[in-house]
């Protein structure tokens, strides 16, 4: 499976706005239906200087790469479990109606994952996405 970089303001905004949002111990992640499958990785300045957010955000694409997000089947468990699609379901993911099938995800780093192992916050990233 293909992700394409979420780039454009307006494209964060929608996920952070109108997405499901899952807060961890070393990770926040962001997530959204949509048309395509879009991700990003988001280290702030609040996780430490240059060399410490690249290393945060390689260990969040690491993690993104090797766990459920990895796998076209465990994507669509996922989708499932956040927007149902049930007929009584008003969230406004599924308002819109147009049988979107792709995900966005943002994954935004903690300051306490620069202390984390790969496999910790790749198990970390894999149990808040089962936790729907």
């Amino acid at each position: 499976m293909n992700w394409r970089s979420l780039t454009k303001q307006r494209e964060f905004q929608k996920v952070y706005g109108n997405g499901t949002k899952k807060v961890g111990r070393l990770v926040v992640v962001y997530l959204l239906t949509a048309n395509d499958f879009g991700s990003a990785v988001v280290a702030s300045r609040k996780v430490g200087g240059a060399v410490q957010r690249n290393r945060a955000k390689r260990l969040l694409r690491e993690a993104r790469r090797n766990g459920r997000l990895g796998n076209q089947a465990e994507i669509d468990g996922i989708c499932e479990r956040f927007f149902p699609t049930s007929t009584g379901d008003t969230s406004p993911a599924n308002q819109s109606g147009d049988g979107e099938t792709g995900l966005w995800v943002v994954l935004v780093a903690r300051h306490r994952i620069l202390r984390a192992t790969a496999l910790e916050v790749r198990d970390e990233l894999d149990t808040l996405l089962n936790d729907g």
